[in-house]
C-alpha cells in the first residue's frame, strides 16, 4: 500500500494529539447521545422487545431523555476521562482497551442510574438506561477504532526529528517499542552514557530534536550538567521516573518551602473508601455464590475422593495492620504439607515467597485447581467475614517467614502491604502471576495500594477471568 502524501509543512505532534483527542471526545459524546436515542426507540417502539420485556408505565416521550442528555453526556465523558482514562495518549493492546472501555461503561451506567434516582418523580425507564449502556459501549468501541485510523494517517504525516534516548537497558527498549507503535516515522538514537556538551551540540546540528533520559541512575551527579548542556544546544530534555518513584506514590510539584520540591501524594483509604470497597466485595461474593455454588460442592467431593483429608484447608495469614486470621482454601496438597515446606524450599534453593511448578506435595486434583486458581474460591468466605477483600495484595502466611523475608529485601516499606485488606486477586495475579519476580510482585502491590480506586478494583476483576482461564503462570 502506497504511503499517503505528506503535506509540505507536516503535522506537528501537539496538533496531532489535539486533533485525535478532540475527535475522541466528540465521537464518544455522539455515541452516548445516539446510544440513548437508539435505546429509547428499542424500548418504546419495538414490538419484538415489548413482547419479551413488557413496558411498565407510559412512554414519557423522547423530550424527557433529550433533556437528560445535558447531564448524561458530560457524566459519561467525565467517567471515561478520570476513571477509565480512555483519553491518555499511551499505547495499549486492543484487549486492554476493551477492558478499560467496559470498566468505563459499567461505571458510567452506575453513575447515571444513581444520579437519576435523585429525580424519582420523573417517569423514565431504568431498563432503557441499562440498554443504552450496552449500545453506548459498542458506539465507543467504534469511535475509538475510527480515531485510531485517523491517528495512523496523521502519524504518517507527522513532522519528526530524531530522539536521543540516554540510559539503555529494558526501560530504553520499552520506550523505543512504545514510540515505534505511536510514532512510526520517529528515528530513535540510543546510547548508554551521558553525552558531553560537544556531543550534544553536534547532535543538534545533525537534527536531533529531543533528549530523553530513561533512567535517573544513568545520570547520577550529572543531571544539572546535562540540563545546562541541553539548554545551550537548544534541545528539550525529558526524564523518565525510576521504579521507586512510580511505586512510592504520585509525584507533585510543590513550592510551599520557597524552593522547588517534589511531594509524594499518597492515596488515603478513608472510611468512605472502605465502605465503597466493602459494598463492592459483598456484591461480588453474592454473585460468586449464586453462579458457582454447586460447582464448588462438586470440587469439594473430588478432593475428598482424590486423597485422604478434609476438602478445605485453613492457614494463618496476616491481614489488615498485621492482624492474624485463618484463610480458607481448597486443599491442594497432602495433609502434612506445611511440615515439609522447609525441605522442599531447601531442595529448590528458594527463600521468601515460594511456589514451585513441580512441588511434590501437590495432589492430582490440586494441580488442576491451582492451574486455574480455583483453590482460592473458599476465600470468598473470608471476604464475606470482612477479613479479606476481593482485590488486594496476597495475604502472607504467618508461619512461612514471608513477611520477614520481604522486610529483609525491601526494608520497612514492605509493611505498607498491610495498610489495606489482603485480596483474592490483585495486580500481580493478572500481570504474570507466579512467573514474575519478588521485586515485580512487591512493586505491583505498592502501586495498587498507592493508586487504589473502585474503578481499579473493577478492572482487576474483569482481567482476572481471562487470566484464570489461560492458566498461565499458575502452579
Amino acid at each position: 500500500m502506497a504511503e499517503p502524501p505528506a503535506p509540505p509543512a507536516g503535522v506537528p505532534l501537539w496538533l496531532r494529539l489535539a486533533l485525535v483527542r478532540t475527535m475522541l471526545l466528540v465521537g464518544d459524546g455522539g455515541a452516548v447521545a445516539v446510544g440513548h436515542y437508539a435505546a429509547y426507540r428499542l424500548r418504546f417502539h419495538s414490538a419484538w422487545l415489548a413482547e419479551r420485556v413488557p413496558v411498565v408505565g407510559v412512554d414519557p416521550g423522547w423530550d424527557l431523555y433529550a433533556r437528560l442528555l445535558w447531564l448524561i453526556v458530560p457524566l459519561w465523558l467525565g467517567v471515561f476521562w478520570y476513571s477509565a482514562r480512555l483519553y491518555r495518549y499511551t499505547w495499549q493492546s486492543p484487549f486492554d482497551f476493551v477492558i478499560q472501555a467496559a470498566k468505563g461503561t459499567l461505571l458510567s451506567s452506575m453513575a447515571v442510574l444513581a444520579t437519576t434516582l435523585l429525580f424519582g418523580r420523573l417517569e423514565y425507564s431504568r431498563f432503557m438506561l441499562l440498554l443504552a449502556g450496552a449500545l453506548v459501549g459498542l458506539g465507543v468501541l467504534a469511535s475509538h477504532a475510527l480515531a485510531d485510523v485517523v491517528d495512523g494517517l496523521l502519524a504518517s504525516w507527522e513532522t519528526v526529528k530524531p530522539m536521543l534516548l540516554v540510559g539503555g537497558g529494558k526501560a530504553s527498549e520499552l520506550l523505543r517499542e512504545n514510540l515505534k507503535s505511536r510514532h512510526p516515522r520517529l528515528p530513535v538514537i540510543e546510547r548508554d552514557s551521558i553525552p558531553t556538551p560537544a556531543e550534544l551540540e553536534e547532535a543538534a546540528r545533525q537534527g536531533v530534536g529531543e533528549v530523553v533520559v530513561v533512567s535517573a541512575r544513568a545520570a547520577q551527579g550529572k543531571l544539572l550538567d546535562l540540563a545546562e548542556a541541553c539548554e545551550t544546544a537548544g534541545l528539550p530534555l525529558r526524564m523518565l521516573p525510576d521504579l521507586l518513584e512510580l511505586r512510592m506514590g504520585e509525584l507533585q510539584f510543590d513550592e510551599s518551602l520557597g524552593v522547588p520540591a517534589y511531594r509524594l501524594q499518597h492515596t488515603q483509604m478513608t472510611r468512605a473508601n472502605y465502605a465503597a470497597k466493602r459494598v463492592f466485595d459483598v456484591t461480588v461474593c453474592l454473585a460468586v455464590a449464586a453462579l458457582a455454588g454447586p460447582l464448588l460442592l462438586v470440587i469439594a467431593a473430588l478432593i475428598r475422593l482424590d486423597s485422604p483429608g478434609p476438602a478445605l484447608f485453613r492457614q494463618g495469614r496476616l491481614g489488615l495492620r498485621g492482624q492474624v486470621f485463618r484463610a480458607f482454601k481448597f486443599r491442594t496438597m497432602v495433609v502434612d504439607a506445611e511440615a515439609k515446606v522447609d525441605e522442599v524450599k531447601k531442595e529448590a534453593g528458594a527463600t521468601g515467597f515460594f511456589k514451585a511448578k513441580d512441588d511434590p506435595r501437590v495432589t492430582r486434583v490440586g494441580r488442576v485447581l491451582r492451574r486455574f486458581s480455583i483453590d482460592e474460591f473458599p476465600q470468598f468466605i473470608n471476604v464475606f467475614l470482612g477479613e479479606m477483600s476481593v482485590v488486594g495484595p496476597r495475604p502472607l502466611a504467618v508461619t512461612s517467614g514471608e513477611m520477614e523475608s520481604l522486610v529483609a529485601q525491601f526494608g520497612a516499606t514492605a509493611k505498607k502491604r498491610m495498610n489495606i485488606l489482603p485480596g483474592i486477586t490483585g495486580l500481580w495475579q493478572v500481570s504474570g502471576r507466579s512467573d514474575i519476580s519478588d521485586e515485580q510482585r512487591f512493586a505491583l502491590d505498592l502501586f495498587y495500594i498507592e493508586r487504589w480506586s473502585l474503578g481499579l478494583d473493577l478492572e482487576i476483576v474483569l482481567r482476572t477471568v481471562p487470566a484464570m482461564l489461560s492458566g498461565k503462570g499458575a502452579y
